[in-house]
């Protein structure tokens, strides 16, 4: 065995009793900041360990006082506890051994410290006795007749931020942007504050000390923390737990308050803090607090849960020890696993951690980019790119190359792990076929406008919104009255003239002027032909030009309305001659072409699919989006705003109209009906992908 082994006396032991009566023992290590637990079993043999004795007869001498150890579990104890640092005159206990781990320990703070940059904490001040004074406050607001209310609350909340999805998508475009740079800061800072009050009266409440708070920078976004880390003294994993859960309840209801003051709220200052409020608030407890792969209150709530502190740590050390103990074959690095349970434990959560730190400052660098400053995402994904990937890696290759005197690579373990490398690689490089689906609906390309072509009173009215005519049937008629008695007044005007000319006619002397009034006769008859004119096409009506459905019909045009001449008060569409227009994005426009085929389909009865090819590109301008279904003025999907004097709706991006035209349609569609257009790529690998899409934007971004 290993000599005589010696814990270590600058352990600090904790003892709980956990409700079930058993007893657990934390260590903490004050040079590395790191916690173990321990069972009391487990406890009582390393601290028989004191470096004047051998395993063995410190087994023997616990047996005697009635503490029986196996050879075996004593064995298994004692090497988990060298391997973690624990232990002093064990093969991993040598100057070497301590050097790695010392060598470890700084590694791995200076990696925690350069990765803080997304969310560093700066200490303030020591809050304890502030909050000794107002617990009385918190206990008095934080009642269960508070949480009931919360949680009938709660539902009724979902339902309106469901129900309200539309105007959270188009309130979500202006959400990252310098303008409401001040705005965003305040409520992040707003929540936060409620957040770490809420963990800080807790501990407090519990009898704890909360020795700490300060100004935490997440995303560059300044707010409050509170150091609670003494919850560690609690037995009680149940304290422990409302502890990290009591942030998550203030977060959940700020977000449940603010929800019902935004939805019933009219626009202003109070709808949008209140707006604010509910994306920060769930924004924060989805993705940050409430989740368990960031150390943040999930994760607090899990370790409690699972009995098993660092785990974070422990993953990544699990992998590491994967690679390089069971690949790699270097027995200086240690196992922190202890049993197969907490192995796979620590295998699930380091892959679904890294995974998820991937995809969360991959998502944060793309919405500073896209949505808030572009250079500031592109400055965020050099830096996650250096601090996530180039420097581990070289890190990883250093260690790799200065330990290689220990490596013994186990051919089956590293055949295993060139195979998963290998699969990882083709799954990347295989090319692999997508379908991009933009939103699209049903036009006409025979459209006529509908017009009142007299200025006269609209008498009766036979159509109706939505409503198919057929060619020559009657739409609607003109009232005759007025033009009658324009007709009658100018025939008497003419006869006065004509008699007028009659009279000056009959004298030399008047006779010069009766040119003039011949001049005002022949305007008579103009304007006497033109009313008849109008007259005869009042009294015939106005009927249909061809086969068609009524759109977009001026609800003021009924009996007794007054447009005005030329006033268009509604559509004629062809049914049988439909186009379908797609709207795509200018940023996906290369993933288009005319004479491409593409695949419809429209929400009639039971679903109705086309394949069609497209047969015209354009661009999208604010003239096309008047009265149309695209358009978010009238619940549709683009995004629009005022611009200019006439405050037009336009595009808030540039888009292209893709235009298909529908043959050998025989069953009758509904103008107007929305849908999907899906358009096939060709097949492309994901390296391929990422690598046309960076391109792209890049090339983008030179011509602006």
């Amino acid at each position: 065995m290993e000599g005589r082994p010696k814990l270590r006396v600058d352990l600090i032991a904790r003892y709980q009793r956990e409700t079930r009566g058993k007893t657990r023992v934390i260590l903490e290590d004050p040079v590395s900041g790191k916690y173990f637990q321990l069972s009391e079993y487990e406890y009582n043999l390393l601290k028989s360990l004191d470096g004047t004795v051998t395993l063995e007869q410190a087994v023997e001498k616990l047996k005697r006082a009635g503490n029986y150890y196996s050879i075996a579990d004593a064995r298994f104890i004692m090497g988990k506890a060298a391997q973690l640092g624990l232990l002093l005159g064990t093969k991993f206990g040598t100057a070497r051994f301590q050097l790695y781990l010392k060598n470890s320990a700084r590694t791995a703070k200076r990696n925690k410290m350069l990765s803080s940059v997304y969310f560093l904490f700066i200490p303030v001040l020591n809050p304890d006795r502030f909050l000794e004074k107002t617990l009385w406050f918190f206990n008095l607001v934080a009642s269960k007749w508070s949480g009931l209310a919360l949680a009938l609350a709660a539902p009724g909340a979902i339902y309106l931020i469901i129900s309200g999805y539309s105007e959270i998508q188009l309130e979500y475009l202006f959400f990252f942007n310098w303008q409401n740079l001040l705005l965003l800061w305040l409520t992040i800072a707003l929540t936060k504050l409620l957040h770490e009050f809420a963990h800080a009266y807790t501990a407090k409440g519990l009898g704890l000390q909360v020795p700490e708070m300060g100004v935490a920078f997440l995303i560059f976004f300044p707010c409050l923390y509170c150091n609670t880390t003494d919850a560690w003294q609690l037995a009680n994993h149940r304290q422990r737990a409302s502890i990290a859960a009591a942030g998550i309840m203030a977060e959940a209801a700020v977000a449940v308050v603010s929800t019902y003051i935004w939805y019933f709220s009219q626009p202003g200052l109070i709808n949008s803090l209140a707006f604010y409020l509910m994306a920060v608030s769930f924004i924060s407890t989805v993705l940050f607090n409430g989740n368990p792969l960031l150390k943040f209150d999930g994760y607090f709530i899990l370790i409690d849960f699972l009995r098993m502190p660092n785990l974070a740590l422990n993953s990544l050390r699990y992998i590491k020890y994967l690679f390089m103990n069971r690949v790699m074959g270097n027995e200086l690095v240690p196992n922190p696993a202890q049993s197969h349970k907490e192995a796979w434990i620590f295998a699930v959560y380091g892959v679904s951690s890294i995974a998820y730190r991937f995809f969360l400052y991959t998502g944060i660098v793309m919405a500073a980019y896209f949505r808030f400053d572009k250079l500031l995402g592109i400055l965020l994904a050099m830096l996650a790119a250096g601090l996530f990937v180039v420097r581990p890696v070289f890190m990883g290759m250093r260690s790799m190359y200065r330990s290689r005197d220990q490596m013994r690579p186990n051919p089956k373990e590293f055949a295993l792990f060139v195979g998963l490398i290998t699969a990882a690689i083709v799954l990347l490089c295989v090319p692999w076929s997508s379908r991009s689906v933009y939103p699209c609906f049903v036009g006409s390309q025979k459209v006529q406008k509908l017009t009142v072509p007299l200025h006269t009173i609209v008498r009766d009215v036979f159509i109706r919104e939505g409503a198919p005519v057929r060619q020559g049937d009657l739409l609607f008629r003109l009232d005759t009255s007025l033009l009658r008695l324009k007709l009658s007044q100018k025939e008497v005007l003419r006869a006065t003239i004509e008699k007028e000319i009659q009279l000056l006619l009959l004298d030399d002397k008047w006779m010069s002027k009766a040119e003039s009034k011949q001049a005002e006769l022949r305007l008579a008859n103009e304007e006497i032909r033109m009313l008849k004119e109008e007259l005869q096409l009042a009294q015939d009506s106005i009927i249909a030009p061809f086969d068609a459905v009524v759109t977009n019909l001026d609800a003021r045009f009924q009996n007794g309305f007054q447009p005005g001449e030329g006033v268009v008060v509604g559509e004629l569409q062809s049914p049988s001659d439909c186009v379908v227009h797609a709207l795509i994005p200018a940023t996906d426009i290369d993933k288009v072409r005319n004479g491409q085929e593409v695949d419809i389909w429209l929400p009639a009865g039971t679903g109705k699919h086309l394949r069609e090819r497209i047969d015209s590109i354009r661009s999208y301008s604010e003239v096309d989006l008047r009265n149309s279904p695209f358009s978010s003025r009238f619940g549709g999907e683009l995004a629009t705003e005022a611009k200019g004097e006439s405050q037009h709706d336009a595009p808030l991006e540039a888009q292209f109209d893709c235009s298909v035209n529908i043959v050998d349609q025989k069953d009758a569609m509904l103008l107007g009906m929305t849908g999907r257009m899906a358009v096939p790529s060709p097949p492309r690998s994901i390296v391929a992908r990422f690598i046309d899409n960076v391109v792209k934007t890049f090339n983008r971004e030179l011509l602006l």
